[in-house]
């Protein structure tokens, strides 16, 4: 049973607020909430469970002092049908009071297991979000039914709305999550679109063009002078078009990408910026490098990017290296410069910049596969420089 303790409810909801701000995962807001109940109903533990739609049962998130045999009898609970007495009270806002475990049918499925781990009396306080819908449900169990009171307190009304705001949070970013994900993914399609029509139209018309323009040149020496100088200029000309645009195709999506792989795709890419003279890349990539899932070597090929044009841009140094490992467990990458670093608050700054660009696109990309980003960098002048740092896990490695 819990010991005695008591966390004000002030602490409590500034405690859950900050946990949500700084991003913490949504158990250890919840947990905060259990801290504050179990301090408030000495003897009496309590759980903060989910209602998981896909499946309509209750899945248990929270419960810091929950033994192990009760935490496996309340985990999975089904969510009831309209039709059941005691399933319509949480989806109706109202608490369920459970006085005698041993009789009430409500525990009738894990009644055992729960009587086994020492609690005569529950309830269950609905966790609702402000559209009035389900989220989920406070369970608090008592080890003696006279222990429970008959009303619920106003301060425990509290720490259940805070547990609603803690559950919705959580649901909102895994919303935004997902229509980031679809919104980068729409994004890298039509990058690969466009590419493909530079390289299979306008590419394959360019080619032609040189074709004829050489054609042409060839009998240069029967047209005057300056329209063989402008023959000349012009074949020039689209040689050169026809490389830009054999460059900007491999930049929108590289072919190689999605042939040979992420690390043969970032090493044609350093290539090419090594042969344009605007950075020299250094590269120390595994040639057995495994190859990954089409989400996960597309967010990575695209941070690569991002970094060395930040490095182009704003580092003053005209060098970087791009390092990639991996293991059993996950994949690394690090893009490093010896240059300025990033100036103080630009991370800062990001956390709530919009999508798709910079740094705050990177960060977005790396949640999508479920992997971590962090930045090393310092201010103090040329030589300290920044190092990009990405782990993703192996479950993005292609079966």
């Amino acid at each position: 049973m819990s010991a005695a303790f008591s966390i004000p409810l002030r602490m409590t909801e500034v405690r859950v607020l900050e946990n949500l701000a700084d991003g913490v995962p949504v158990k250890e807001a919840l947990t905060r909430v259990c801290d504050y109940i179990d301090g408030e109903s000495p003897g009496a533990v309590s759980a903060v469970l989910m209602l998981d739609e896909s499946e309509m049962q209750f899945r248990l998130v929270a419960g810091p002092r929950v033994p192990a045999s009760l935490s496996a009898a309340i985990d999975g609970l089904k969510a009831p049908p309209d039709d059941t007495t005691y399933g319509t009270a949480p989806r109706q806002g109202r608490p369920v009071k459970v006085w005698d475990i041993k009789s009430d049918p409500f525990f009738a499925s894990r009644r055992d297991a729960v009587i086994s781990s020492g609690f005569a009396a529950a309830w269950s306080l609905p966790i609702w979000s402000t559209k009035r819908t389900t989220l989920g449900s406070v369970m608090i169990f008592h080890p003696d039914s006279r222990s429970a009171v008959a009303d619920v307190p106003k301060p425990m009304e509290t720490a259940v709305h805070l547990a609603a705001i803690a559950i919705q949070y959580h649901q909102n970013e895994a919303e935004t999550r997902e229509l980031t994900r679809r919104l980068l993914q729409s994004q890298d399609d039509e990058r690969r679109h466009i590419a493909r029509d530079l390289h299979d139209s306008t590419g394959q018309d360019l080619a032609a063009l040189l074709i004829t323009l050489g054609r042409a040149q060839l009998r240069a020496a029967q047209i005057p002078p300056e329209l063989s100088q402008m023959l000349a200029d012009s074949l020039s000309l689209a040689g050169k078009i026809s490389g830009q645009i054999r460059t900007l195709s491999c930049l929108l999506h590289p072919p190689l990408l999605d042939v040979c792989g992420l690390g043969v795709a970032i090493e044609a890419y350093a290539n090419e910026l090594n042969r344009r003279q605007e950075l020299q890349v250094e590269l120390e990539i595994p040639a057995e490098l495994p190859r990954l899932s089409e989400d996960a070597e597309v967010a990575l090929f695209r941070i690569v990017q991002t970094s060395l044009t930040n490095v182009h841009l704003h580092s003053g140094t005209h060098r970087a290296k791009i390092k990639m490992g991996y293991d059993a467990e996950a994949v690394t990458l690090t893009v490093s410069d010896q240059g300025r670093g990033i100036r103080a608050g630009v991370l800062d700054g990001v956390e709530q910049a919009g999508v798709g660009v910079g740094i705050a696109g990177m960060r977005e990309r790396v949640k999508g596969i479920g992997g971590h980003l962090e930045f090393e960098t310092s201010e103090n002048g040329p030589g300290h420089g920044t190092a990009v740092k990405v782990t993703i896990p192996s479950r993005n490695f292609r079966t």
